[in-house]
Order: structure tokens, then sequence, then C-alpha cells
């Protein structure tokens, strides 16, 4: 019997982490990796239940004083690592975990280049060498853990080596080859993945009563994660349609000339900022590969979808966006100007609609 009420899906690191609780065979550090919005930080928290909760032995009861404090993000022996930037407040982070215990979605999760810093890990190292406030011992739950630097990490590594009884740390990563891997040899790797396109509908539908047809479509531009999928719906309004492939590649089709297109992205990518502009990118590719999967007849699929302005979205069109938002994803993380970078992606894909797929040489290649 698995451990996870909250996260759906994910029946493989359920049945990994659920055996090794009830056999009693916890280890002392884990990697929870995969894709953001698949549920890694809710499963983190869903273990440190079972580890907490003193009136359910099979797992956690989630009535408890123990359970509500730590779905609140507030139980004293159940900490969190944020990567921060040089001057970030503690007060930005408890936001964070405020927004997140309220809805159960919001990323916690800062804009701009941050890091987990040896301080931090010198400060989780301090607290693991004090008592525990309660008689369970202690949980950490490092966000991000890919964000850590050299001296970091090492750090974390003796505390990995030379773990104090009774504690649990999870680290949760979405590039988690980019550990070290001393410190990957350290932790049991459990792997989320991403969701068929059927189960989050079935989500967005249980939770918050969409229609079919919106489901299906927050579904389809979701990349596979339920909490983005979850996120937009609850969020949606004049501004949510800049982070929406769908939208945006409706918005795109619609526009009038290149120029159009040019203050679109403009737009966008003054609404998204860098961070924003760079996951736009990605979801654009994966979005464009799953409409492309469903071009002729394999799924019938809404004007949204598969018609821009009346211009069908054919085979040539997708492999010209995949190409030029994965250009535009490599540009950006190589520092490139968000606004005139998802410009060259928006008016080659425009300028590629009209002509029915060829785009011109020049911005293929950009």
């Amino acid at each position: 019997m698995g451990l996870f009420r909250k996260v759906e899906g994910q029946e493989r690191a359920d049945e990994l982490i659920g055996g090794a609780y009830a056999g009693g065979r916890l280890a002392h550090a884990y990697l929870f990796a995969g894709p953001s919005g698949v549920g890694r930080l809710t499963a983190a928290q869903e273990l440190a239940a079972a580890w907490m909760c003193r009136e359910d032995a099979g797992g956690y009861c989630g009535n408890c004083r123990d359970c509500r404090r730590i779905f609140a993000f507030e139980h004293p022996d159940v900490m969190y690592t944020v990567p921060v930037l040089g001057s970030t407040p503690p007060e930005d982070i408890a936001e964070l975990f405020r927004v997140r215990a309220e809805n159960g979605i919001s990323p916690v999760r800062l804009e701009g280049n941050t890091r987990i810093t040896i301080d931090q890990v010198r400060e989780m190292e301090e607290r693991l060498s004090r008592k525990a406030f309660e008689d369970r011992g202690h949980f950490e739950i490092v966000l991000d853990a890919d964000s850590m630097g050299v001296e970091a990490a090492n750090a974390l590594l003796k505390t990995l080596e030379e773990p104090p009884s009774d504690t649990v740390i999870v680290l949760i990563s979405e590039r988690w080859s980019a550990l070290l891997p001393t410190v990957r040899s350290r932790t049991h790797l459990v792997r989320f993945r991403r969701l068929d396109e059927g189960l989050i509908e079935s989500i967005l539908q249980s939770r918050l009563g969409l229609d079919g047809e919106r489901a299906a479509e927050l579904a389809l531009s979701s990349d596979g994660r339920p909490g983005l999928a979850l996120l937009r719906a609850i969020s949606e309004g004049p501004g949510n349609a800049d982070s929406d492939p769908s939208e945006v590649l409706r918005q795109i089709g619609e526009c009038a000339s290149a120029s159009s297109a040019l203050s679109l992205a403009s737009r966008v990518s003054g609404t998204l900022r860098r961070e924003g502009t760079l996951e736009l990118c990605r979801e654009m590719q994966s979005y464009i590969h799953d409409v492309r999967r469903r071009l002729g007849g394999m799924r019938p699929v809404g004007h949204t979808l598969s018609y821009v302005r009346q211009d069908p979205i054919t085979d040539e069109i997708c492999v010209l966006g995949m190409e030029l938002f994965r250009n535009a994803e490599i540009r950006i993380a190589a520092n490139g100007t968000p606004a005139m970078v998802l410009g060259a992606a928006f008016t080659g894909l425009w300028e590629g609609i009209r002509k029915g797929g060829e785009g011109s040489h020049e911005r293929r290649r950009s």
C-alpha cells in the first residue's frame, strides 16, 4: 500500500516510498527527480507526514496537529531549503509558503538567478545538530537541489555521508544530473514522470469541475504536468493567455503582420520576464509536438489547436515551430534578450504559417 493521497499518477514512486516505509526501510536521503508540476514537493510532504504522524501507523491521518502543520509549512521539524538571491528577505520565502499552503499548487520558487548557498547548508547542519522539537526526529526538504554550487554541494555531502539519527533528507530536482555525482550516489533516486493527457483531464474535472473541452485543452498544453494545468485553470484571466501555449499559438496566427507578431512577443516577454519566457519556449515545443502527433485524424481537436485564422497547422509548420522555440530556449538560456529572441521565434512562425510551413532559411537558422 502506498502513501500518496494527494499525488496522482505516480504509482511507481508511491510503490517505492510506500514499500520502504511499510517495511521500516526508509533511507536517510532521497532524490525526488522529475519535471516541476508532477507532485514532487507534495509527495515529500506526504512522506514527512507519515514520518511525523502519531495517529496512523500505516501512513498519515491528515487531521492531527502534526499533519496539519506539515501541509501548512509550519511544522518545526519539517524544514525547507529554497534557492535564494543574495538579498532575499525571509518574508518573501514565507509568502511563497503561504500561497502554496493555500492552494496546494503554486510553485515554491523565487524569480531570478537563485542558488542554494553554503550558508543555507550550514544552517541545515546546525538544525540537525540540535534536538528535534518533537520526538520524531528531523525531516529536511531541499528544493531545486541542482542549484547548489560545488562548495554548497560538498558541504551537504558531509551531512549525507554521516547523517544524524532519526533524520530524513529529500532533495527535489528537475535537472538531477546537474548534481554532483557524489551527492547523487548517496541518495536513493525516485523518479516522478509526466502524466498522460487523459489523466490530467480527469484531475482537472474532479478537482475544479471544468467541462471536458476546457480540461482537454489545458491538459494538451500542460507538458504532462498536472500542477501547471491546475495553476493555469485557477489563474485564468487576461494575463494568463501569455503563458498558455495554445493561446500563444492562436495569437501568433491572428497577427495581421510581422510587426504585430513582434509587438506580441514584446508584450509576452515583458509580462513573463526572463524565467517565464524561457519556460514558455520549453512549453511551446512540447505543445506543438503534441499538436503534430494529432495531425492526420489521430484525434479531433478544436480550431485553436489545429487551425489559426483558417490556415491549417501542417506537419511542416509544427517542425518549424519546434525548431524556432528550441533555438529561442537556447539563446535565452545563454543570456539573450527575451524580447528580441521571442520576437524572432514569433515572426518566424507567423511567416511559416502564411507560407504553409516553409518559413525563411534565415529565420530557421536564427
